[in-house]
């Protein structure tokens, strides 16, 4: 086991960080933040500019654990500036539109977006689909415990790896069906027979945000809610904006924008640009916090 103090000396909001959408193998118990990042355990806590951090192993995607969770919590961003950046588009709005999303920026402070591992986040944003967090925790979960040698027992508390691609070809679409996958299972099997090695992710990398994004949808199941998603939740394209039902009813709210998915996403991207992910956030955020947006 891995113990250390990670001393913060930026803002960060983990509760916000870890419980806006962004991921799912994370759970709040007694005060400890308790995950598991590909293969590898994780427990924090944030106690004012310290993380208090508890790993089962010292290497995170092979790397110092140290090193890796700072990139992974997205702590080399620069939250200052990246809001100075979108507070001043709001002038441009309506006055009403730029109030709440001022109110959605200021509630937003410390929250960070994730560095994640991109295989994971196309298998779990796939699972995504027309689902809630607490289902698609519930799923990604399942699927990681179908592999008993992803077993990690720590702290007296059983984890379990997220597989490999190489683990999910074994896997039968009728085990993916017992787990409620449901009519996402052929698009998991496809994807999974398709794909010879999880490098064809890092090959996306060096592609701009715009390629990345048709490249992703070539896939069955895949749509630019999909895509955005894995764009900024693992490639960390800042100027990613997914659309969901939720910022589908934010969009129509403040902006009276309607039509496809395709269409308000690049609406967003064009409007906050260079950092219309981070502002895609703090109205996800603040909309699921405050229940607004039902009737809309």
């Amino acid at each position: 086991m891995t113990k250390f103090c990670l001393r913060i000396d930026r803002p960060l909001d983990l509760d916000s960080t870890l419980d806006c959408g962004q991921t799912f193998r994370w759970t709040k118990i007694d005060g400890w933040w308790k995950g598991v990042v590909r293969d590898t355990v994780i427990f924090l806590r944030q106690e004012r500019r310290e993380l208090r951090v508890k790993a089962s192993s010292g290497m995170l995607f092979g790397e110092d654990i140290d090193r890796a969770l700072e990139r992974y919590l997205g702590l080399e961003d620069n939250l200052e500036a990246i809001h100075d950046s979108i507070r001043d588009r709001f002038s441009a709005l309506e006055p009403e539109t730029a109030r709440i999303s001022l109110k959605a920026l200021e509630e937003a402070q410390g929250l960070r977006i994730l560095r994640q591992n991109p295989f994971e986040m196309v298998v779990e944003y796939i699972l995504s689909t027309r689902n809630n967090i607490p289902t698609i925790k519930k799923m990604s979960d399942g699927l990681s415990a179908q592999f008993s040698e992803n077993r990690i027992e720590f702290e007296d508390e059983v984890f379990f790896s997220f597989p490999s691609l190489e683990q999910t070809k074994t896997i039968k679409a009728e085990e993916l069906e017992e787990l409620k996958i449901a009519f996402r299972v052929p698009w998991l099997i496809k994807l999974f027979d398709s794909l010879n090695s999880e490098e064809y992710f890092e090959s996306l990398r060096t592609l701009p945000l715009n390629a990345k994004l048709e490249e992703l949808t070539k896939f069955d199941g895949i749509g630019f809610k999909v895509s955005s998603c894995v764009t900024l939740f693992a490639f960390g394209e800042l100027n990613s904006f997914p659309v969901d039902i939720w910022i589908t009813r934010v969009m129509k709210d403040l902006f009276g924008v309607t039509g496809s998915t395709k269409k308000v996403m690049e609406y967003g991207m064009k409007t906050f640009f260079p950092y219309a992910g981070y502002y895609q956030e703090a109205l996800f955020r603040y909309y699921r916090t405050h229940k607004l947006g039902r009737a809309i």
